[in-house]
């Protein structure tokens, strides 16, 4: 029997006692099936050296894991992975430690005067954040149990949107929004081709001065399309904490010594500056990192927030969550959209009760650069009589 070097990608932090560390990062190799019954742990001596810590807190560790029948050996033998139904029983033990610490935490917020509103928006944007800084694909997360009924959204990317979904799922657990965040157009497109229930866009008009309207009429002239108005948000620049670049606009995008991170092509936030650029006569090859594209605002800040740009477009509520200085350019309305028999039956009745209830307004009303004085007024595009 081999010996696993399950130690081999943990480090230490300093918020919690390391023999505890030890034990959970031996505890969720075993609860995901990484660790096998019958797998050698490394020799305490082996791992201390390794971690470069003293042996007596990894004898520890397997002191506490023994006691919660992970682990069995004798001295001098070695320790094994216990067999048999001790992994469903330490992932039980797992579940039931989180949950314990989701409920402090909950009771905790409470106690500082928080509402459940409140930390249900802390809860959720926090992980968003933490989604985007570990890298971690939308397309890799789990799907729905097949119990689950989807909302396929297309569209995008807002922090409001993960709001929604989490929302959406608490209170019907029967539903789950599924969202790829694939850009403005392209989820007016997914709409159309029946490949999303509802899409989110804010799209500005340059001839009409109109959001979203516009770009509906000419991808479904022969639809009748309900549009929900999610909320009205702050678009601008998100740079470094203190702006040590010193940027205050648009035109210091041309700078030698400032880099940007872009979105998406056929996002609406990218659509917004290529034609404030265009207005300004800034080429994009003039702007160094115009060609580096990321799909999400989160994604944006997270780059800034990291050094590895010192600029991005993006909505001020993401900006606030990674701790970024912001300098607004516009306010533009974000829509939910889809056609009107979808908004009339379910599970899309469920999305115009949950956007209009206190609960998610005030989750809304809580974030930095969102006006909700429209949400939930709904706007209906009849067919255009040129149209199929």
């Amino acid at each position: 029997m081999h010996t696993i070097n399950i130690l081999a990608d943990l480090k230490l932090g300093p918020d919690e006692a390391a023999y505890l560390q030890i034990a959970n990062h031996v505890r969720i190799l075993i609860a995901t099936g990484k660790l096998r019954p019958g797998a050698r742990l490394p020799a305490i001596r082996e791992a201390a050296r390794n971690l470069g810590i003293d042996p007596g807190t990894v004898a520890r560790a397997y002191r506490v894991l023994a006691n919660d029948g992970a682990i069995s050996g004798r001295p001098g033998h070695g320790s094994f992975v216990s067999g048999g139904s001790g992994r469903k029983d330490i992932a039980e033990r797992q579940q039931n430690r989180l949950e314990a610490a989701i409920e402090r935490a909950v009771l905790e917020g409470l106690a500082l005067g928080f509402t459940i509103e409140d930390i249900e928006t802390s809860f959720t944007l926090r992980l968003a954040g933490w989604r985007e800084r570990r890298g971690r694909p939308r397309s890799e997360r789990p799907a729905a149990p097949h119990s689950m009924k989807e909302v396929r959204f297309r569209g995008s990317h807002d922090l409001a949107i993960e709001l929604l979904g989490n929302h959406l799922s608490t209170l019907h657990p029967s539903l789950h929004l599924a969202a790829a965040f694939v850009g403005s157009l392209a989820g007016l497109v997914a709409l159309e081709c029946g490949q999303a229930d509802i899409a989110g866009a804010h799209l500005f008009d340059q001839e009409t001065g109109e959001f979203n309207i516009p770009f509906v009429r000419r991808l479904m002239p022969g639809e009748r399309v309900i549009l929900l108005n999610l909320m009205e948000r702050v678009q601008g620049l998100m740079v470094a904490r203190s702006n040590p670049k010193h940027i205050v606009g648009l035109e210091d995008l041309v700078r030698p010594d400032v880099t940007i991170v872009n979105r998406q092509k056929g996002s609406g936030t990218r659509i917004l500056l290529d034609s404030r650029l265009l207005k300004m006569g800034i080429a994009g090859s003039r702007v160094k990192g115009y060609a580096r594209e990321e799909k999400t605002h989160m994604a944006v800040a997270s780059l800034v927030s990291q050094g590895k740009a010192d600029a991005g477009m993006g909505a001020q509520s993401a900006a606030n969550l990674a701790g970024l200085d912001f300098i607004p350019l516009l306010k533009e309305r974000y829509d939910l959209i889809a056609l009107e028999t979808s908004f009339a039956r379910p599970p899309l009745e469920r999305i115009p009760e949950i956007v209009r209830s206190d609960g998610f307004r005030n989750m809304l009303r809580s974030l930095p650069g969102y006006d909700i004085s429209g949400t939930g007024q709904m706007i209906t595009v009849a067919p255009h009589p040129g149209g199929a």
